[in-house]
């Protein structure tokens, strides 16, 4: 027998109840879709913008057509990329590192090979193997670099790996600094930068550089054609693309504009491609011998500086001139630290004092015009426009730089073009 269902008021009020307020949240939700569109918009919070230079020592400017770099690439697409990077000359480490950051030619920053000689200071030689020599303020004194503008205008700076940020200078040094450590991997220095990075805005970074060695390496020891250069490639762009998603991680990337460049291209050096010196220096009894490879240089007394340059005119594949006498397009040979006769290779050729002198199968130190000696540079980031330049020049970098920090340069040899150029 079916059993008759009694009537529940308290159950029917509630059922009432919840049919109401389904009515009442569907009324207040289609008037919240019809008036969302009159809400004011709340700013989400900005980051103070970041620049970051990022220098790939001895990277070619055709390594880019090799394939090996897409995070490059791709980075290339968003923003500026120039066919020809031109080195200062002489087209090395050292002197075009300093001249990025200074906008002066190693003439008036000193920096005039990454080895040398001081007549006031005889007793040390600057050569990168010396740390001693290297961390001497000394040799950079005669110029203020970015970071040290940056820094007394204000600025953070995180330096990971540039020549010179571990050096004292005019009292000063980076925020966030290293002592140069080559054998440290590409990976760590991205990561040891991003760990500096990820501070409150009062504490990080208005401006950082990144350095990257291995493709120069590779260059050097194997040739600027080889398969180590092109595993050397992958690593270094795998090194950008995981600096890259860090930023983003910590949501830095929109505020940040990439500058990235190299130092100089590479040249290959076939082995019996050498300039032996050893007849000239034998007949020239007062002749040191202070530089070789692609550039040479010599302090000889005064009373053999003429017969000397005669002799060394005569042998095919290199010039030779009386510092004073080097031609003004290199902007080169009036600083106390150039020797007094001063020879310049064909690119591929190496000047050497004998013929028992290995033979490096890359180099770079040649003439700055030479196609082999073209480096990289693409800017990209916030306010960038997409283009190619056919040429810009390492010179012109420093004024650039430091319109995107917002500091005021030190007088400089460049030319400030590249901002208008660049930015929108």
């Amino acid at each position: 027998m079916n059993k008759l269902k009694l009537f529940n008021p308290n159950r029917q009020l509630a059922s009432f109840v919840s049919a109401m307020s389904i009515l009442v949240l569907s009324s207040i939700s289609m008037s919240l879709a019809q008036s969302v569109g009159t809400l004011p918009v709340v700013p989400q919070p900005q980051h103070k913008p970041l620049v970051v230079l990022i220098s790939i020592d001895g990277y070619r400017n055709d390594y880019m057509s090799r394939g090996f770099t897409p995070t490059l690439k791709r980075l290339a697409d968003a923003g500026t990329y120039a066919d020809n990077f031109t080195p200062v000359f002489p087209s090395i480490t050292f002197p075009n590192h300093y001249s990025l950051v200074t906008g002066l030619y190693p003439d008036h920053h000193g920096l005039v090979n990454n080895t040398m000689q001081d007549p006031s200071k005889t007793k040390q030689i600057f050569k990168l193997s010396d740390r001693e020599s290297v961390t001497n303020p000394f040799w950079y004194e005669e110029a203020t670099p970015i970071w040290i503008s940056a820094k007394q205008q204000g600025k953070i700076v995180s330096t990971l790996f540039w020549p010179g940020t571990e050096v004292l200078n005019h009292g000063l040094r980076p925020d966030d600094w290293l002592n140069y450590d080559d054998n440290m991997s590409s990976d760590k220095r991205v990561d040891q930068l991003l760990e500096w990075l990820n501070r409150d805005e009062s504490k990080r970074a208005d401006f950082a550089t990144l350095y990257f060695s291995e493709v120069d390496h590779a260059g050097h020891e194997f040739g600027p054609d080889a398969l180590e250069v092109n595993e050397a490639l992958k690593r270094v762009d795998a090194a950008i693309e995981r600096f890259v998603k860090g930023l983003e991680r910590l949501d830095l990337l929109k505020d940040t504009t990439f500058v990235i460049t190299s130092d100089h291209g590479m040249a290959h050096v076939a082995q019996d491609h050498i300039i032996n010196l050893s007849m000239v220096l034998e007949s020239t009894k007062s002749a040191k011998l202070v530089w070789m490879g692609p550039v040479a240089g010599f302090n000889v007394e005064s009373v053999d500086a003429e017969p000397m340059l005669e002799r060394l005119k005569a042998y095919p594949h290199m010039s030779c001139w009386h510092k004073s006498k080097i031609p003004p397009e290199y902007h080169f040979g009036t600083h106390r630290r150039i020797p007094g006769i001063f020879c310049l290779a064909d690119v591929g050729w190496s000047i050497l004092p004998n013929l028992g002198m290995k033979v490096i199968p890359g180099m770079h130190g040649y003439d700055a015009r030479a196609k082999e000696m073209q480096g990289l540079f693409i800017v990209a980031g916030p306010g960038v426009k997409k283009q190619t330049l056919a040429v810009v020049n390492n010179i012109d970098v420093y004024s650039f730089l430091t319109r995107l920090i917002k500091i005021k340069p030190e007088p400089n040899d460049g030319e400030d073009i590249l901002f208008k150029q660049i930015m929108d």
